[in-house]
């Protein structure tokens, strides 16, 4: 295979599927699952399936329950995961204040750290409503690494996007209201596909307004400031957007198509 390390002669790759766990961690019986969906994962684009099964070839798939603590800031980082399905909140606390870092979903790559040789991890991760997440052990992950420029630029540059993310909603925190705020949350949410736009908060509020960097009742406050803006707020946690263009120019994104 051109470009690889492999030969023909290499050892057969281990298999095409990775066992998957029950939120208890015990392995449900026959649920393989197939390693083409984690190809499709912005991390491993453009792997080749043979790498791909060696990278991943001690990983697993997991489903967790609302409220698991996936682990703790200060945990041993010997993993890294990929959300597959739902979302994890990412927190830190500090002299009793919690602040919540980000609701990762799909296809972010939380727990990084085990990547960088950090030790342990500097936050603590919740999961939020069923969650399914590829589990991988970075040491194997990076012995594969090892020599091959091409896969070790791809995560780097993975990573470079997540943190630029990261980076620009630190700024919205700083320079916006919390009105405007709101309004790019529900922009990033909303469903543009039928003729009534909606948006429909995919975890409750009070997590919501922690990621915004506001009260509960700032929230609130919030949703009553976009009224006049054609916002109408329903108490399923659906939101309809009536004039999608106002929205856009409120919150500055108006260059949006």
């Amino acid at each position: 295979m051109p470009g690889s390390r492999f030969t023909d002669s290499s050892p057969i790759p281990a298999p095409m599927v990775l066992p998957v766990k029950n939120a208890a961690g015990h392995i449900i019986p026959g649920g393989e699952h197939s390693l083409v969906e984690f190809a499709l994962l912005p991390i491993f684009i453009g792997t080749e399936l043979s790498d791909l099964s060696l990278m991943l070839k001690s990983a697993w798939v997991q489903h967790f329950s609302d409220g698991q603590i996936l682990f703790k800031a200060n945990d041993p980082a010997i993993h890294f995961h990929a959300v597959l399905d739902g979302h994890v909140e990412l927190f830190v606390e500090k002299g009793g204040h919690r602040s919540v870092l980000e609701v990762a979903q799909r296809p972010t790559i939380i727990g990084e750290g085990a990547l960088y040789g950090e030790g342990g991890h500097r936050e603590t991760a919740r999961i939020v409503g069923h969650t399914r997440l590829l589990i991988v052990p970075a040491a194997e992950f990076l012995d594969v690494l090892n020599g091959r420029f091409d896969l070790t630029l791809r995560m780097l540059a993975v990573m470079s996007t997540r943190m630029r993310g990261l980076l620009q909603q630190i700024s919205a925190l700083k320079i916006k209201s919390t009105a405007q705020r709101l309004a790019g949350f529900l922009l990033g949410i909303a469903d543009t596909q039928n003729d009534i736009i909606t948006a429909r908060f995919p975890y409750d509020k009070r997590l919501a307004a922690e990621v915004l960097g506001m009260s509960p009742e700032s929230l609130s406050r919030a949703l009553v400031r976009l009224a006049p803006l054609g916002i109408q707020s329903h108490s399923d946690n659906v939101v309809i957007i009536h004039d999608l263009g106002a929205l856009r120019a409120f919150c500055g994104e108006d260059g949006l198509a």
